[in-house]
């Protein structure tokens, strides 16, 4: 990928985007080359390589070698110590493991995916040094995000971080993968589908900045993704490639607008909240993209349904005491920071319906472009086997329809949910879309 031809110069929308990410390498025996790359952009002699026991047995221990080998001093940081224990979670605590292990006089390298490359991008920010990241899996959009997401108190919260340096992805180590990381990757890329809709729909609604060039570049990738998913399930190195970059891609859209609008919305918002849930109670809730996956499919299915309705059918309530009373409610002890968070985008979110009705041809031509897309969720989803999932079927339905009807409050954004439930038919939409989840893991 020639980042440099993104970076520095004024985009359409006016903007120069600056990505600060020197280089990135998807190729078969990548791991061979990664002393030699990270040589060439740091005089540093000693790495600290984060890993937990499952990146280790990946990549790490082998990484570790080929380091050693080059003249590098290796200290392990090892996250996870125990295999049996706990899947890793992006917490305070985990974080400040690393940087208590961390002096200026070495250079961060992070081996692995998801928890493991948030917890390592805002560490090295909040230390200001620089790292790179060796990927282990292609299950999640963050390698190259300038932002990562820390659970504090139960809360999934997103800070700002600094970029890779490198981000660096071995093909024959992300074809063997676990297939949950896999199927994970893929219902994460998929999710794209209702957040590039949502990213038109504030356009339509606000006139929110838009960057056509993100934009396109998160499309082209779902493209070759909905074209190629047979490759990927066949764990052809062809198919992993085309997951991975359209991984990275998302990240690279998101740095270049400085937000997560292109890569996030209602289908992401309904696995926060899970997260959310499954800090406050301490249950297992399924990984990210296994639940923004699925919850693609009940965003589809609003886009599907909102293309076929009469938009002057709509009659806009705008309740504030209602959504507060509704916050207290299923936000529980988390409810405080959530009304705050009304508080600052109540003023922004209010609509009035002949705004609504002004914006209805752009909404519904937006979505008329993304019909297929919309309509190939189900299908891939069926095709990788995420209905057959425990997990999956396994959902806490009193969790989901709250997700489902309370998600919208999570993040200071405006969705299709939002819309939902300034229009009162966020619950009966809602129920329509679990219901159509029931029948496919039924």
């Amino acid at each position: 990928m020639d980042i440099k031809k993104i970076s520095g110069e004024k985009c359409s929308c006016g903007e120069i985007h600056q990505i600060p990410i020197e280089d990135v390498i998807i190729e078969e025996n990548a791991l061979d080359k990664t002393a030699a790359l990270i040589k060439k952009i740091t005089k540093e002699q000693r790495i600290y390589l984060i890993v937990d026991q499952n990146t280790k047995k990946a990549a790490g221990a082998e990484l570790k070698e080929k380091l050693l080998a080059a003249n590098f001093e290796v200290e392990e940081i090892l996250l996870k110590e125990r295999e049996e224990d706990d899947h890793l979670v992006p917490e305070p605590g985990t974080l400040f493991k690393i940087i208590e292990k961390i002096e200026p006089d070495g250079y961060i390298l992070a081996c692995g995916s998801g928890s493991i490359n948030d917890l390592t991008a805002y560490a090295a920010h909040k230390m200001q040094l620089p790292y790179s990241i060796f990927a282990t899996a292609p299950s999640m959009d963050g390698y190259a995000s300038s932002v990562s997401s820390i659970t504090v108190n139960g809360v999934k919260k997103t800070y700002n971080t600094t970029p890779p340096e490198l981000i660096i992805a071995d093909l024959n180590i992300l074809k063997d993968a676990p297939w949950k990381l896999i199927q994970s990757g893929l219902g994460d890329l998929l999710g794209k589908v209702s957040s590039l809709l949502e990213w038109k729909l504030g356009v339509a609604i606000f006139d929110e900045y838009f960057c056509q060039e993100a934009f396109d570049l998160v499309e082209n990738v779902l493209n070759d993704l909905i074209n190629n998913s047979e490759s990927i399930i066949a764990r052809e190195k062809e198919g992993i490639e085309i997951l991975t970059k359209g991984l990275i891609y998302s990240g690279v859209s998101m740095m270049m607008v400085g937000s997560s609008r292109p890569a996030s919305g209602t289908e992401h918002h309904i696995s926060h909240f899970f997260d959310m849930y499954a800090g406050i109670f301490g249950e297992h809730v399924p990984t990210h993209g296994i639940k923004v996956g699925t919850a693609a499919l009940i965003s589809s299915h609003y886009y599907l349904k909102l293309l076929e309705t009469d938009f002057s059918q709509f009659e806009i309530n705008h309740d504030r005491e209602a959504r507060e009373k509704e916050i207290k409610e299923a936000y529980l002890d988390k409810a405080e920071g959530i009304l705050e968070l009304l508080d600052q985008r109540w003023e922004h979110d209010l609509i009035t319906e002949s705004d609504l009705l002004a914006a209805e041809e752009e909404i519904k031509n937006n979505i008329r472009k993304f019909e297929q897309y919309l309509l190939s969720v189900e299908t891939i989803l069926e095709d990788f086997g995420f209905f057959e999932r425990e997990d999956v079927k396994n959902l806490n339905r009193d969790w989901l329809k709250k997700a489902v009807n309370h998600c919208f409050e999570i993040r200071f954004r405006y969705t299709i949910s939002t819309l939902l439930r300034q229009v009162r038919m966020l619950d009966q939409w809602g129920e329509e879309g679990i219901a159509k989840l029931e029948e496919k893991i039924a």
